[in-house]
């Protein structure tokens, strides 16, 4: 979007109606207690924490290619960072109640969007499911480099394996 069309937030983000047939726009008023009973608190806290996780990975790649270096590990990474830092909320909405039968089509800003998707299906699938699932992948290679230092269960694991898969990738 260029920089000269000025677009005042105060205005574009006031209640209105657009004019078809009544489509309400920005009507969502927030309750608390009616989304934990429609969601339960369990799964709220799931929605966030995968947002947070989805930051964090962001975050980490925009230290790498601005820095140079992640929580005092050094790494040269020359190629492109496309970040949706501030769109963790929108990947980890689309997605959760995603399953694996579903398709998501991103944009070049992805990593959120591939992250909030595989977050739904790990936590859709039985654990010996997810084990065959990183087994079977690079006959199991990725999965014995998470597994030497991983201490939870095979959800986290799971978790641990995406982001180090992903995050080979970019690397590579």
């Amino acid at each position: 979007m260029p920089k000269s069309i000025f677009i005042d937030p105060k205005e574009i983000r006031k209640p209105q109606v657009l004019k078809i047939n009544d489509i309400p726009i920005n009507q969502y008023k927030p309750d608390i207690k009616k989304e934990i009973k429609k969601y339960g608190e369990e799964k709220l806290l799931k929605i966030y924490y995968d947002m947070l996780i989805i930051r964090e990975f962001e975050s980490m790649l925009n230290s790498i290619k601005t820095q140079g270096s992640y929580e005092g590990i050094e790494y040269n990474y020359l190629g492109p960072a496309h970040l949706s830092i501030g769109q963790e909320s929108s990947a980890v909405g689309q997605c959760v109640h995603l399953s694996i039968e579903d398709f998501i089509f991103g944009s070049h800003r992805s990593h959120g969007e591939v992250f909030a998707k595989c977050f739904s299906v790990i936590d859709e699938l039985e654990e010996k499911e997810l084990l065959k699932l990183m087994k079977s992948y690079m006959n199991g290679a990725c999965l014995k480099v998470v597994e030497k230092e991983h201490k939870g269960n095979i959800k986290s694991l799971a978790q641990d394996f995406l982001l180090y898969g992903v995050q080979g990738r970019i690397q590579a």
